[in-house]
């Protein structure tokens, strides 16, 4: 018996979720990193990779890179009252909201780090 594959169409969300993420492979590569998707499971320590918002989850997103010597906390929340959900080793380039709530910039859903510790990357343009 022979099995043949049935041809998959894209959505446009779907096609626009690839291009952006082929866009970060592209970042990432000229930054010299690695590019690590960010799902809404709990963030971990990734190094140097560049780490993705799901997409829709945020307005307008940039590239920051981490400034924190013991490494930047991920909270559930935008505040120090939330939990701890992960981490970012420092020199880590995320993408992150151009906007701040509270002084933390979201990075995904229930994902947020303090703006202190971030320094936008000026050459990488924001995405909306």
């Amino acid at each position: 018996m022979t099995v043949t594959a049935a041809r998959r169409t894209r959505s446009p969300r779907r096609s626009a979720a690839r291009t952006a993420a082929v866009a970060a492979l592209s970042a990432a590569a000229l930054l010299g990193g690695g590019l690590t998707a960010q799902a809404a499971a709990p963030a971990r320590t990734t190094g140097a990779a560049v780490e993705l918002a799901p997409a829709g989850a945020l307005a307008t997103q940039c590239y920051y890179k981490v400034n924190a010597s013991g490494g930047l906390l991920i909270r559930s929340g935008p505040g120090t009252r939330y939990s701890v959900v992960g981490s970012y080793a420092n020199g880590s380039t995320i993408l992150a909201s151009a906007s701040t709530t509270n002084g933390f910039r979201q990075v995904g859903t229930n994902r947020w780090v303090s703006s202190a510790y971030t320094v936008r990357i000026v050459n990488l343009p924001c995405e909306s």
